[in-house]
């Protein structure tokens, strides 16, 4: 929890570095255009270009942790390629303090853009990808509890419970999964595209957010669902409980008493 905390701090101020150089950038920009600059223009573009690339390390970082919090079936290899996009941004930074002249920091900005292109649309992949093999995971253990909620509803409906209303619920749930899990399939076929657009990794994005939400949506059905079983389960327990335990039958208790009361009246009248 606490390294969460640094990585969002970490990024959350890279991302303000990032933002105030590139003002700077956009002021000298015109002067960079015009080839009327300086080297103090030059060192703000490499400020600038340094700052892009401390912000998309931190990114990275950070969707690196996260992969590594989600042990999901394809991580490792998802934690590798990150490890080494984070690699090849160093060594930008490396080529942008070589950098001497103009020419040299337009060949750099276009690397590095073309790195930045390449790691949004794959991190978006990846961390999509994860996420939805965390709904199949969800999804599977799903039908599991649906099928164990079905057999408790059938055994209240024996005793003579009824249960349409709790019925009705699960299949509210049931239905809430199924929605889930075809926005997922929706999401899992854009993200196993070779390439993807950005567009096309939005819409994709846009699907696995419904799922999610459906999952939600589902989790608090299956709350009151639970609740209300836990109700039904908790009379039983209350009637299994009096039947083993009966308590004493009030004319036995009643009699003894009066019993009681007469061999005493006796013994004080003999006295």
């Amino acid at each position: 929890m606490q390294e969460r905390k640094q990585l969002k701090e970490k990024l959350n101020t890279q991302k303000n570095n990032y933002q105030n150089s590139r003002k700077n950038f956009l002021i000298i920009r015109s002067r960079l255009r015009a080839g009327n600059y300086n080297e103090k223009d030059l060192e703000t573009t490499r400020e600038y270009l340094n700052a892009g690339i401390d912000y998309i390390i931190a990114h990275l970082e950070k969707v690196q942790y996260n992969l590594e919090q989600s042990n999901g079936s394809g991580t490792e290899a998802r934690i590798n390629a990150i490890e080494e996009r984070i690699s090849q941004l160093q060594e930008e930074k490396k080529a942008i303090e070589k950098a001497e002249d103009l020419e040299d920091f337009t060949k750099a900005t276009e690397s590095v853009r073309g790195v930045w292109n390449n790691v949004k649309n794959r991190t978006a992949v990846e961390t999509g990808q994860t996420a939805g093999e965390k709904i199949d995971d969800f999804a599977n253990k799903s039908e599991s509890i649906s099928r164990k909620l079905e057999k408790e509803l059938d055994k209240l409906n024996e005793t003579g419970v009824n249960t349409s209303e709790l019925e009705s619920k699960l299949e509210n749930y049931n239905a809430l999964m199924a929605s889930a899990r075809k926005n997922n399939e929706a999401a899992k076929e854009i993200y196993n595209k070779e390439n993807a657009t950005e567009e096309e990794l939005s819409k994709a994005n846009g699907y696995l957010q419904n799922a999610l939400g459906e999952i939600k949506e589902a989790n608090q059905v299956l709350k009151e669902i639970f609740e209300e079983l836990e109700q039904y389960r908790s009379e039983e327990t209350n009637r299994n409980r009096a039947r083993n335990n009966p308590e004493p039958e009030f004319d036995d208790a009643k009699n003894g008493t009066e019993n009681e009361s007469e061999n005493s009246t006796e013994e004080e009248l003999e006295s």
